[in-house]
């Protein structure tokens, strides 16, 4: 849902449903986090697994350094002393934080490089926020046509942003076994696993303690030449020891086809879906509602370094139960437009317009229409990953007087930049900024979120 919804905006991870949110101007980072993930396993260099036996590995690498995190949202609510009503003020929520941290990974081969393993820990102890993450993964070729992989993980943080004092524990486990058939391109995966959550401390009852069970099941084709694709399904099971209502269960499941063309054209097709329903019955649809996701993606590729990429998707939900105010169905038909160029796979550079529609029948208010534009631009290589994508565009609510939104003209940045400054020194800078300046002023808004980390590789 766009941020400026009443209805829930559930994550797609099951571990980190329903966690905070800063308010409803913070814009989506996902993009960044997963850019963030990547320079991570690139500068890391996990060991693999050979398919030629050999002396086994062992690796160690530290990692120093020190960051900032530096967030604030404006905008605009009602103010009352007591009864007294004073008005529409303006209201600014800034907040600096600072960490050092140290990040030690591990890695290493078994069985004459039969396996290979990581032991990933980081600890950041900050003025406001403290924690450490320990990881692992493990992945063993048991024979030329089995795979085992597991991966444990267990996290503690202590958090004291925006008046918060709450302590949370996370403990996960995440276990594969693949099947690989005799054309080398068709593999059966089963997966299976559970969640752990636990919180106290002041706002931990805006985070529910939970317990998961989680098992999947699916057949993928990955192909040289020729198509590639992909069927899931999952389920997971939900327990809140301190809320009967919310326990649950969700199925999911998804499907993907890619399909080459000469000349390097390609056609992607999408689709994913989600089934909840409450174990008992409850007084609203919050956790009772079917949510439905497709896509359709083509490159044209005009010349060597030119490609054309259109993409058009679509997301319902529909809520067994709806009411007008939060629980309510809505569509979304997204589409964009981007001209691409590549120069070598060190940085492309792309332009396009962008669009966006939202239909929700029992609450037309919520209904809007979207244009925009957006320039993407990417680097790597030599030490670099970057990521900066400027967007700006129009999102039209209805104008009758009792409209509950007023149209307004938006600006946005995100950026990533992960950027080796000299020998074993390197800088990361994560920011997302949007600026909304309404029809109506009084709903004028703005948010930042910027992140900078100095790092020292240590060996």
């Amino acid at each position: 849902m766009p941020s400026d919804s009443p209805a829930p905006a559930d994550s797609r991870d099951p571990l980190f449903r329903d966690a905070p949110t800063l308010g409803r101007g913070v814009p989506s980072l996902n993009r960044a986090v997963a850019l963030a993930c990547i320079a991570v396993a690139l500068a890391t260099g996990p060991a693999h697994a050979s398919s030629l036996p050999g002396p086994d590995t062992l690796g160690v690498r530290l990692e120093t350094g020190a960051g900032t995190d530096i967030t604030n949202e404006q905008y605009y609510e009602d103010a009352f002393v007591d009864t007294t009503f004073l008005g529409r003020q303006r209201v600014s929520t800034p907040e600096t934080r600072y960490a050092g941290f140290v990040t030690t990974s591990l890695m290493g081969t078994r069985g004459e490089r039969r396996a290979a393993y990581q032991v990933f820990n980081e600890l950041s102890l900050g003025d406001k926020v403290q924690r450490d993450a320990l990881s692992m993964s493990w992945r063993d070729n048991v024979t030329p046509d089995w795979r085992v992989v597991l991966n444990p993980s267990l996290s503690w943080r202590h958090d004291q942003t925006f008046g918060r004092d709450q302590d949370e524990w996370r403990g996960s486990f995440r276990g594969r076994l693949r099947r690989s058939f005799d054309d080398d391109a068709t593999s059966a995966e089963l997966g299976m696993g559970g969640d752990v959550l636990r919180t106290h401390g002041e706002g931990s009852q805006f985070l529910l303690d939970r317990n998961a069970a989680v098992a999947s099941f699916a057949l993928d084709h990955l192909a040289l030449l020729g198509d590639d694709w992909r069927l899931g399904y999952g389920l997971a099971w939900r327990v809140f020891p301190d809320s009967s209502v919310r326990d649950h269960l969700e199925n999911a499941w998804e499907g993907r086809w890619h399909h080459p063309f000469l000349a390097g054209h390609s056609l992607t097709l999408e689709t994913s879906g989600t089934r909840r329903q409450t174990v008992r019955i409850v007084s609203d649809s919050r956790d009772n509602y079917w949510e439905e996701l497709a896509s359709a993606e083509g490159d044209a590729r005009l010349a060597d370094r030119w490609v054309v990429r259109m993409r058009l998707e679509g997301e319902a939900r529909q809520y067994d139960v709806q009411d007008s105010t939060v629980y309510f169905d809505y569509q979304i038909l997204r589409g964009r437009l981007e001209p691409r160029f590549e120069n070598g796979g060190r940085w492309s550079l792309s332009a396009g317009p962008r669009a966006e529609i939202l239909r929700s029948p029992l609450s037309p208010d919520e209904s809007y229409d979207e244009i925009g534009g957006a320039v993407e631009f990417e680097l790597l290589g030599s030490g670099a990953l970057w990521s900066l994508t400027p967007a700006a565009g129009w999102r039209a609510y209805d104008a009758s007087p009792l409209s509950l939104h007023s149209s307004y003209a938006f600006y946005e940045l995100d950026a990533f930049i992960d950027q080796a400054l000299v020998t074993r020194i390197r800088v990361r800078l994560l920011t997302s900024l949007r600026l909304e300046r309404h029809t109506d002023s009084a709903e004028d808004a703005a948010s930042i979120y910027l992140s900078m980390q100095l790092r020292w590789l240590a060996r």
